[in-house]
């Protein structure tokens, strides 16, 4: 009610209904596995087209049968997918940009490959030197277009500098701008072309903030000095500051020299670090400019307010034009069996997918070109991270197998809801080899002829029979006759068929549960991907109910939340039964959640539906009619 009544009136108050919608996922978001041209190694990278996926990984290559696999998916009818890239031995692009021969900018390509090699970057100044020297930064590549190679424009990063303070800071500009490289600062900044650094064991640039100079000795010890707040002169300031040094134990010494920070003889001064050892000249600098406004200043010349030293915030690269890298970029080649598995603790290999919100079905195109003995550890690490996110796992068999023994191949790989296995390989005309036929892994093509079965009839239709056409498909590795297919079929091993009226299609719809003698629930690939799906909906739509209040008024809302959701299911012709009291129902009440359940703050909701199986065996009963007799 309104929080306090004043007056005699009407007062307004809007009461919530209850109603949290509960929204479907996706159903058909691929992930892919494998050796890639190019792309950040380990990492899931989310693409939407087949262009978008040349972009970052490279496009075709024939040493990759995961960017084939991802040709045919959206070839097939797929939208959306995530590509893993695992590859060994690779390397990375990069460049030092200097200032002089001091090194101020640390630059490599954003993704390891020898299409680094190809990027070219060019240094323009903007104006002239002072604290914030601006710079531009063009990025070009080396493309070819019309069998002529020319260098195209690909970034222009303008206006940076070299202040960690300033909003154009290259560092951080590059870093969330550029698709092709990425930058960071050399610690320490020491300028080898002015001397060398007065102790290695100093790390700097020292922190400075107004009368404070604060460090670190040899990697722990920690230093502070305080600054005199009026010093009588600069001779005074100097010594003031060389007793706190010698107090620190450090062998550096404050000095004032007649000269530039740039080392010129000419300027009107500038205080550096000096080592006691005779010769050595430091190549830190602490302030420069005239000494009596130094001492004014009371910021020893820091530029930006004693933000930072003046002369790490004056460098900025030289000008250069069309930069080679330095060192260059190798593609490496395709990982083993290990590496496809990866670290769970270092979400390599398959396990890059757990930074990924959501994904529902996995391809692993090189578990073909794999031994048995390879393949297995793979599927089975695979199926076992299928069943922890829900999703569905394409198994591709090894090239080795056969008719005669996929089956019991099958049997001994994986048991498992979440996965099914289809039989035998497929045939592409491949465009990097003269169009000639390549044989490859199904698993691409058959994940898009999912999404196109989810999105054509909806994730309960069996993503086989003729409508499920194997697109960009030339031929069938190994032609199955009918007695073949029945042999495979009853054992939970799908077929691929050629028909003389319907082309190549998907002829089964089992998964590795399938076999006839399992006699299991989830038996068929609609039933069980239609249960992942509704799991993964309910799981995300539920959240809400964490911390509320566990008595009836929330399991009423439970009821009717979770009831429209499997409702507008039913209207969708997911479930059996012509009414929704025979096509599903839900549970939450005194009945399933006791006072026991309550005391522990659990809240039990029971949903069930009645699935729609596959008419997968179509019997046609012919009889003749006896002469009809006249009585």
């Amino acid at each position: 009610m309104p929080s306090a009544l004043t007056y005699p009136g009407v007062y307004i108050e809007e009461i919530p209904s209850g109603v949290r919608t509960i929204a479907g996922v996706a159903t058909s978001v691929a992930a892919f596995v494998g050796y890639t041209r190019q792309g950040v190694p380990d990492k899931a990278v989310h693409v939407t087209s087949f262009g978008d996926f040349e972009r970052s990984h490279g496009g075709l290559d024939r040493d990759s049968p995961v960017s084939y696999a991802i040709r045919q998916f959206f070839m097939n009818g797929g939208a959306e997918a995530w590509v893993v890239r695992v590859a060994v031995g690779h390397a990375t692009a990069r460049w030092q940009l200097s200032d002089a021969a001091v090194v101020v900018l640390d630059v490599e390509a954003s993704s390891p490959g020898t299409w680094g090699n190809n990027v070219r970057l060019s240094v323009e100044h903007t104006n002239a030197r002072n604290p914030d020297a601006e710079f531009n930064l063009i990025v070009s590549q080396l493309v070819t277009q019309g069998g002529a190679t020319q260098l195209v424009v690909r970034e222009q990063h303008r206006n940076l500098n070299m202040n960690a303070h300033s909003p154009n800071y290259a560092v951080s500009v590059i870093k969330g701008a550029s698709q092709l490289i990425t930058a960071t600062r050399p610690p320490g900044l020491v300028f080898a072309n002015e001397g060398f650094a007065v102790s290695q064991a100093i790390v700097f640039p020292l922190a400075v903030s107004d009368r404070v100079i604060e460090g670190v000795i040899d990697g722990n010890t920690a230093f502070r000095i305080d600054l005199p707040a009026t010093p009588a002169n600069v001779a005074a300031l100097v010594a003031d500051i060389n007793t706190e040094l010698t107090a620190a134990g450090l062998a550096a010494r404050l000095q004032a020299e007649e000269s530039d920070a740039d080392g010129s003889t000419a300027g009107t001064g500038c205080l550096r670090l000096t080592s006691q050892t005779a010769g050595e000249r430091s190549a830190v600098v602490i302030s420069a400019g005239a000494f009596g406004g130094l001492a004014a200043t009371l910021h020893l010349g820091l530029a930006n307010s004693g933000r930072e030293f003046t002369g790490n915030a004056e460098h900025r690269p030289s000008v250069v034009g069309d930069a080679v890298p330095t060192s260059l970029g190798g593609d490496g080649s395709k990982g083993n069996a290990v590496n496809l598995i990866g670290s769970q603790s270092g979400k390599t290999g398959i396990y890059a997918l757990r930074d990924v919100d959501l994904f529902n079905l996995l391809c692993i195109p090189e578990t073909y070109d794999l031994s048995e003995g390879e393949a297995n550890p793979v599927i089975a690490a695979a199926v076992s991270l299928c069943e922890e996110e829900r999703a569905f796992y394409i198994v591709d068999a090894p090239s080795v197998k056969v008719l005669s023994d996929v089956t019991t191949w099958a049997a001994g790989a994986s048991q498992s809801r979440n996965a099914a296995v289809y039989f035998p390989a497929v045939r592409i005309s491949d465009p990097l080899d003269g169009l000639r036929d390549r044989p490859m892994a199904p698993s691409g093509t058959l994940a898009g002829i999912y999404a196109r079965t989810d999105s054509q009839r909806g994730i309960w239709k069996a993503p086989a029979g003729t409508d499920a056409s194997l697109n960009g498909v030339s031929a069938i590795d190994t032609p199955l006759n009918d007695i073949e297919n029945g042999t495979i079929n009853i054992r939970g091993v799908n077929a691929l068929r050629n028909f003389p009226a319907y082309g190549k299609v998907v002829w089964g719809a089992r998964t590795m549960k399938g076999a006839d003698a399992q006699a299991d629930e989830y038996k068929y690939v609609p039933v069980r991907r239609l249960a992942l799906f509704i799991e993964e909906s309910l799981y995300r739509g539920t959240q809400w109910v964490v911390f509320e209040p566990n008595d009836e008024p929330l399991w009423a809302q439970i009821r009717l939340n979770v009831g429209a959701f499997m409702n507008n299911l039913f209207r969708q012709g997911a479930f059996q039964g012509v009414s929704p009291r025979e096509a599903y129902f839900v549970k939450c009440d005194r009945e399933s959640t006791t006072q026991n359940d309550i005391n522990l703050g659990i809240v039990n909701i029971l949903v069930g539906f009645a699935p729609l199986k596959p008419a997968e065996f179509v019997i046609i009963k012919l009889q003749q009619m006896a002469g009809q007799v006249e009585v």
